[in-house]
């Protein structure tokens, strides 16, 4: 392959992630009918941990995946990076509903799965820019700070397993030059990653372990016997769906997860006069502030911003496509945003814009769950933090479908019982209007307002009160 078309498929690559590792070359289809003990739906981080860790604990079983395009084509090929113990729910929520030892035990367990992450990835030397050094919540309004000491007693409470703890900006730790902020709240148990290398090594890892992958392969029909791919199917004792974002494309599934879309930007490689004038942080550390509207970003290997945020908006009847996977007054505002962060970087150039549905489930718990007596299961629904959520909702699941008994948190938690959202055009109303009251709330915290009712009010609307 020539250098031109070398360019042209990073460039058509849907993410600044994956145009990095291209050319890629896409792996054959399902071009037969096949037999199995389990098929799993979707070429992401849970249908590949998950594939994984069925080879380590019963090798002997016939396993495939089936995925539309290639792996890390979705949200684990375009996200921002982080390998974090992050969980999208409050403890708090999550102890009124499970209780405070569970609440603390799953806390445990997320944080070690941040280890679990970086022993795979070392174990079976997968080069995708792991580095652990933490991350950065800057604290940049009196509502933030309000927020930061909230956060903090809520993680105390409940065993503190990311070493979450107050810092101030002038520690070593933190290292990061950002406009208004005058402390940060500092977790050393948070790596970064260069996502699209971690799925397609993943790949790899998972294909060297016996299992057989079929891209290019979209499913058309899923019953708990059976996946049909074209004109072909593949027979299996368990179908496990791993489709995050895109499950609301299985006729009857529309209503499971919604496809939230995030977006991204990544900056041009920064110079040193750049690279000091932000503080010279560490290659690799994570960085967010504690606004409503999520923004999260990396410093990568080559010394570029990967800045992302929410807020881009819903689609009617949980469209998703290449058509809604950049977003023009989405990327203005992440390129604004960046800048009002770090205005001694104003100028400087932005490489690519980028961006793709996460899934979220109304109440925004993750799911491990059957169907069709066993013969189906469905797992996903991280709303974003998945990258190590995955792993461990795929251990949990792995052990689900041998059989064997699970003790851990997650295995009680990640099994809540489903809840679907409204239907349209409700879910559009709802969404939309949740993430605009999102963004009015943020700008009358940063004018001093205590925006009250009306963050209840968006709260309840997105599913998180």
């Amino acid at each position: 392959m020539d250098k031109e078309d070398r360019l042209r498929q990073a460039w058509e690559l849907p993410s600044f992630w994956l145009s990095e590792i291209a050319p890629i070359v896409q792996r054959q289809p399902l071009e037969d009918d096949i037999a199995l003990d389990v098929a799993i739906v979707g070429g992401g981080y849970s249908g590949l941990w998950t594939a994984l860790y069925l080879s380590e604990l019963a090798p002997e079983l016939k396993v495939a995946v089936f995925e539309k395009e290639i792996v890390g084509y979705g949200a684990s090929g375009r996200n921002g990076g982080w390998v974090s113990a992050l969980f999208p729910v409050s403890w708090e929520k999550v102890a009124s509903e499970f209780g405070a030892s569970l609440t603390s035990q799953l806390a445990s367990e997320l944080a070690e799965t941040v280890d679990e992450v970086e022993r795979k990835v070392r174990s079976h030397g997968i080069e995708c820019d792991f580095a652990r050094v933490g991350k950065v919540s800057l604290i940049r309004s009196p509502a933030q700070a309000k927020r930061a000491k909230t956060e903090l007693s809520e993680h105390q409470r409940f065993g503190n397993a990311d070493g979450l703890q107050f810092l101030d900006l002038e520690a070593e730790k933190v290292r990061l030059r950002a406009n208004y902020a005058f402390g940060a709240l500092y977790s050393p148990v948070c790596a970064s990653v260069q996502p699209a290398k971690l799925a397609r090594g993943l790949g790899d890892v998972v294909e060297n372990s016996g299992v057989r992958i079929y891209e290019g392969s979209k499913v058309s029909q899923v019953t708990g016997k059976s996946v049909k791919v074209g004109r072909h199917l593949a027979r299996a004792n368990k179908v496990v769906i791993a489709t995050e974002g895109y499950t609301h494309t299985f006729p009857g599934r529309e209503r499971q997860l919604l496809p939230l879309y995030s977006m991204m930007i990544a900056t041009e490689i920064l110079d040193d006069k750049q690279f000091d004038s932000i503080g010279s942080p560490a290659i690799g550390l994570c960085f967010a502030d504690l606004r409503n509207l999520r923004i999260y970003g990396q410093v990568t290997k080559d010394r570029r911003i990967a800045f992302g945020g929410r807020g881009a908006p819903y689609h009617l009847g949980s469209r998703t496509g290449s058509s809604h996977d950049v977003h023009g007054p989405t990327r203005a505002l992440l390129e604004k945003e960046l800048i009002e962060l770090f205005p001694q970087l104003a100028g400087i150039g932005f490489d690519r814009h980028w961006g793709g549905p996460l899934g979220v489930s109304r109440d925004w718990f993750p799911r491990i769950y059957s169907e069709e007596s066993g013969g189906i299961w469905r797992i996903g629904g991280y709303a974003g933090d998945g990258v190590a959520m995955s792993n461990l909702a795929a251990r949990v699941l792995s052990k689900k479908l041998l059989g064997i008994t699970d003790k851990s948190a997650a295995s009680t938690v990640f099994a809540k019982a489903p809840k679907t959202w409204e239907p349209e055009p409700f879910r559009w109303i709802g969404t939309n209007a949740g993430l605009w009251l999102t963004r009015v709330v943020d700008q009358l915290e940063d004018r001093g307002y205590d925006p009250g009712c009306i963050d209840d009010l968006r709260l309840r609307l997105i599913g998180q009160r």
